[in-house]
């Protein structure tokens, strides 16, 4: 029988069915032993841990305190460092404005579920010291021409001083004043704002404005004088603004002639900018419209509107359009248009960047009684370099209606005056 072919046929199959039914046990018990663990992997890769703010460290900067990092990116007992906060904080700390870069890491806390969040910040050179600093100086030269000078092509000069982290808690404020060839203050700003976040720039709640149209005629915009407190909240990619305002025509020196004497009461605007506001120009637009129902006069509402776009080419420079509109009521209205070029010619690691410009700028004032038109060309050299912006510029085609009429009309004064009789000649 063990001879048997037959036999020995049986053996092998029932040894190979034997092989055949332990591959398969082997297979199904590693199926049922790896799947499990695998959608473990997959179920626990959805919820990464996550761990609360025991403390904060910032290492390489003493810009801003602890204290300030806890308010300014709203800490509480309740936040969760997860990887789109962690993201979203950094983005923060970088619109401050006085950081170059910023890295985060965790360390381990001295409780389960809590870490100590360190950050290492390095210093923006392009700013001074640690309030964040910065000033600019920038000087105005015409073509000669009897109309507008004597002798003398200078025009005025202009100084400025801004500073982002007063007292290292995120105060903003600054100081501008351009003075005319004849000394007197052509246009001055004074501005100042509270600690909050802002988008890549610097932005103020609290700005009070003066303009000399006689010399500044396209930065008047229908007024000379301005006065606002203004708040802004982001809403999905919309800056919205809501505050006070006060316009003004009142001051001899800083008005436009037979224009709305007064404008003050609430505003609301919308604000979108997809530009990144910096001393380079940078591709993107800005658009924008806000409202002011006058408490003064309710015929006076004011609507204002601006939309600017700049295009940048490689290697070419960039180009910039833009365009600014004020209505008063029915009766006033203010329009300003440009058009940019700047071609920048010097940009190193050392924070120095230079650009060359010229700019066209055109202007129309329509009142009650008067339409005034102008318009000028200027040519500029402009340099950034640690925080100080130095600016040289030249007007090689100017027409400020303003000025004609300011001199037209001291020239009929002063010979009228001259034909006057003085004293007691009999």
């Amino acid at each position: 029988m063990a001879n048997d072919p037959k036999s020995k046929r049986a053996l092998v199959t029932h040894h190979f069915l034997w092989i055949v039914l332990r591959l398969v046990s082997q297979i199904l018990l590693i199926a049922f032993t790896c799947f499990p663990r695998a959608y473990a992997v997959d179920e626990s890769s959805e919820s990464l841990p996550t761990y609360k703010v025991e403390s904060i460290e910032i290492v390489g900067s003493t810009r801003l305190t602890s204290d300030y990092i806890y308010e300014q990116l709203r800490i509480s007992d309740a936040t969760v460092m997860s990887d789109e906060w962690l993201s979203e904080a950094r983005t923060t700390l970088l619109g401050l404005g006085v950081y170059k870069y910023v890295f985060f890491a965790l360390r381990k806390g001295s409780k389960p579920g809590f870490a100590k969040l360190l950050i290492t910040a390095k210093d923006d050179e392009s700013v001074v010291s640690d309030w964040a600093a910065g000033g600019e100086f920038g000087l105005s030269l015409v073509k000669p021409s009897p109309d507008l000078n004597e002798n003398s092509a200078f025009r005025g000069y202009r100084l400025g001083l801004v500073a982002r982290n007063i007292l290292n808690r995120g105060h903003r404020a600054a100081l501008l004043a351009e003075i005319a060839a004849d000394g007197n203050l052509a246009l001055g700003s004074l501005a100042y704002g509270l600690p909050r976040f802002v988008n890549e720039s610097i932005q103020f709640d609290a700005v009070l404005s003066v303009v000399d149209p006689t010399e500044k005629y396209f930065d008047t915009d229908g007024f000379g004088m301005k006065a606002q407190t203004i708040w802004t909240r982001q809403r999905r990619g919309f800056d919205i603004n809501y505050g006070l305002v006060w316009y003004s025509n009142r001051h001899e020196r800083y008005s436009i002639p037979s224009a709305p004497q007064l404008v003050s009461g609430p505003k609301i605007g919308i604000i979108r900018e997809t530009r990144l506001l910096s001393f380079m120009p940078n591709n993107g637009y800005r658009a924008s419209v806000s409202l002011t129902p006058s408490l003064v006069n309710r015929a006076q509402a004011t609507f204002e509107a601006e939309l600017a776009r700049t295009f940048i080419g490689q290697d070419i420079g960039a180009l910039t359009f833009s365009g600014k509109s004020l209505q008063v009521g029915r009766a006033s209205s203010s329009l300003r248009g440009e058009v940019k070029y700047e071609l920048p010619i010097v940009t190193s690691s050392h924070g120095l960047r230079s650009l060359l410009y010229i700019s066209r700028r055109a202007g129309l004032d329509r009142t009650a009684l008067s339409k005034f038109t102008g318009y000028e060309t200027v040519a500029g050299y402009r340099y950034h370099s640690t925080g100080f912006i130095g600016d040289i510029n030249f007007k090689i085609i100017s027409k400020n209606p303003f000025l004609e009429k300011w001199q037209t009309t001291a020239k009929s004064q002063f010979q009228e005056h001259d034909l006057k009789p003085t004293g007691d000649t009999p």
